[in-house]
């Protein structure tokens, strides 16, 4: 993929139609949509963030155009400009002066205060998705013969509904996370070899995070809503990167066999387990700093 950072850096009419049609191919395709804001990212990073504002502009009005041609209607466009580019833009415009952490506390912190806002002012948020959920759960209720109730399954879409804005939020600081990453990781191919495993592997999100992760968890454990519920999923998806970065970091140091790595993320797509001791050993890096105790050991 080095070859489409490349032609990202040539200019900002390249990284605009790079930016537009992955946009426009993530509507098909998920991850294009990654690859779209890791676009608007390495401009950012390499370049500067007045320049990544450009390439958005261009970008949108790009995508505005095709949107209004195929779907007959470019809203589909402000979707990609909130929450896909320009949480990908703070991000790395961010990163261009300050840490790793820092870039990826902000971009969490800004997801929380937007799940609030959402639940605060926009409750029914999820009830857009209500028919074509009604159509699944009937669509279950048949196929299931008559092992599932239907009252069972109804109970489930209304949960579903109420998590929804909380869902997109999370879904948002990870698809944000996942394009940072790639960017950087882009930019160190090229400019900086290995410098983007050794940023990794030394990231620290720091005692103040650890704190608040901890009292979300807290509270969603002794009063948990529908709210503190989407704050818990900002929380997991931080501190699953934290405690990846303590895991990789671990194997550096020890030289241990990649294989073994790709081996516990494949366990840990099939077991909440161990994907929930790894958010533990994120959080508890924060006082622990299991890094600095191996170098010292």
């Amino acid at each position: 993929m080095v070859f489409l950072a490349r032609l990202i850096l040539k200019g900002p009419s390249q990284a605009a139609l790079v930016a537009a049609t992955l946009a426009m191919l993530g509507v098909l395709l998920a991850p294009a949509i990654w690859l779209s804001a890791a676009t608007i990212a390495l401009v950012a990073l390499v370049k500067d963030a007045r320049q990544a504002l450009v390439v958005m502009a261009v970008a949108t009005a790009g995508a505005a155009l095709f949107a209004s041609l195929v779907f007959a209607s470019p809203s589909v466009v402000v979707y990609f400009l909130l929450a896909v580019w320009l949480p990908a833009w703070i991000a790395a415009s961010i990163l261009r002066t300050a840490s790793l952490a820092a870039s990826l506390q902000v971009i969490a912190g800004l997801s929380l205060v937007a799940i609030i806002g959402v639940y605060a002012l926009y409750p029914e948020m999820g009830e857009i998705w209500r028919e074509p959920l009604d159509m699944l759960v009937r669509q279950l209720f048949e196929q299931s013969q008559g092992e599932l109730s239907l009252s069972q399954l109804q109970q489930v879409e209304e949960v579903a509904i109420r998590m929804i804005p909380g869902f997109l939020a999370a879904s948002v600081l990870f698809s944000t996370m996942i394009s940072l990453f790639l960017a950087r990781w882009w930019q160190a191919v090229m400019m900086n070899p290995g410098g983007f495993a050794r940023e990794f592997q030394s990231l620290n999100l720091g005692k103040a995070a650890a704190v608040v992760a901890v009292a979300v968890i807290v509270t969603v454990v002794l009063a948990g809503s529908e709210m503190w519920y989407a704050m818990l999923l900002v929380v997991l998806a931080l501190y699953t990167t934290q405690g990846m970065s303590v895991l990789h970091a671990v194997f550096n140091r020890k030289q241990l066999n990649r294989a073994w790595l790709f081996l516990i993320y494949l366990v840990m797509l099939f077991s909440p387990e161990i994907a929930a001791l790894l958010v533990l050993a994120g959080i508890a890096d924060a006082w622990i700093d299991f890094r600095r105790r191996l170098i010292t050991a």
